[in-house]
């Protein structure tokens, strides 16, 4: 294999939440699950092996050229379609809290919307760039709405499961690529004014989306019913200082804060580590972030830089939104926090997203200044 160049402004941060992740999913789930299923080391275990597949993922990601998924994205669009049509059939698709969101395959259970996320922004950057081309060479470009399709298609696949969070991301996440590859202000703020009554018909139409937005407006006020979880958080991170109670040594993981190792882990960082663990983590992820558009804005293809903007928005708008979720600054989506909250397809998923952009880097862009990769 020819060497590759391998950015360690993005490959530390990301290996840094992989190793935290799995100590704070043991710290957070290690009385429920030896309550609930005598193994106080059930998820540690687990999570050990999706970081394990997690890092095979990053490499794979790593390795092969991002030039490739061009070619085949129909396919890689069709097997995800595919997976996320299979979900909602009763019998493939497992349920839980309220949603159809996995396929059970043996001890783990695949979710085919963590896969949709990557895949929508291949999808995207090859559209944009597939335009550029044509520009350039002076020939008629499709309309700017066609790479709408396939996003809008996973998307209307989403909201069946629900799985309105995910939606969310992709939602922002095609306008910001739109926006960047030429689309006008004003037909994006003209889309976004026509989306209005569709979200406010699926919040308004769902009974468990208007109790999450009125524990948003006032958590307090709710407190011992739907604003319960939020306020759950704020005592949590709250109750963490500046340094913290120590590693194990949180409560509110005792059965007072819900999915404590799954949406709402920062929280159990904010306890047991404090500030300091709070602004380690978002550190790691600017970290990324600030790679990530450094590696975009150097691409010197169309399709990589449109790639390495997805994938590093797709990565910071999450775990921006997860955090802020936890702090009550946005009403609870249930969106895992990238490479850190307990799940396999979250983890692999994100993996390949870093692997991918690392790829773009190592191929695409030209060293930055003062970079610290090797080859």
């Amino acid at each position: 294999m020819r060497p590759l160049r391998l950015n360690t402004m993005v490959l530390l941060p990301a290996l840094l939440l992989l190793g935290l992740g799995v100590v704070m999913v043991y710290s957070a789930s290690a009385v429920f699950a030896s309550t609930r299923l005598n193994d106080s080391a059930h998820f540690l275990w687990r999570q050990v092996i999706f970081a394990s597949c997690g890092c095979a993922a990053l490499y794979l990601g790593w390795r092969i050229d991002f030039k490739w998924y061009r070619r085949v994205m129909w396919p890689l669009v069709g097997v995800v379609g595919a997976l996320l049509v299979a979900v909602l059939i009763p019998g493939i698709g497992r349920a839980g809290g309220g949603a159809m969101r996995w396929i059970p395959i043996g001890m783990f259970a695949l979710q085919p919307g963590e896969f949709a996320k990557p895949i929508v922004v291949i999808a995207l950057a090859a559209a944009l760039a597939r335009r550029n081309e044509l520009r350039a060479a002076g020939e008629q470009t499709p309309a700017l709405w066609a790479p709408l399709i396939i996003p809008a298609a996973l998307m209307g696949l989403l909201l069946l499961e629900p799985d309105f969070g995910s939606t969310v991301i992709l939602g922002a996440l095609t306008f910001l690529l739109l926006f960047v590859g030429g689309a006008r202000v004003g037909y994006l703020l003209l889309a976004g004014l026509c989306a209005l009554p569709v979200v406010f018909h699926l919040v308004a139409s769902s009974p468990y989306r208007m109790r999450r937005l009125l524990s948003f407006l006032d958590p307090w006020s709710h407190r011992q019913d739907i604003g319960y979880q939020v306020s759950e958080s704020l005592i949590s991170i709250g109750s963490g200082g500046s340094l913290g109670l120590g590693i194990g040594d949180g409560r509110q993981k005792l059965f007072f804060l819900p999915a404590a190792h799954t949406d709402f882990i920062f929280s159990i960082i904010g306890e047991e580590l404090g500030l300091v663990g709070v602004l380690f983590v978002i550190g790691c992820f600017v970290c990324i972030v600030v790679a990530g558009f450094s590696i975009a804005r150097r691409a010197s293809s169309a399709f990589g830089g449109y790639l390495a903007l997805g994938l590093t928005s797709l990565v910071g708008l999450q775990a921006g939104i997860n955090m802020a979720v936890t702090l009550g600054l946005l009403p609870t989506k249930g969106l895992t926090l990238p490479l850190v909250s307990y799940g396999g397809s979250s983890i692999v998923a994100t993996c390949f997203a870093l692997g991918l952009l690392l790829n773009v880097d190592a191929t695409d862009a030209a060293p930055a200044h003062g970079d610290g990769g090797g080859r």
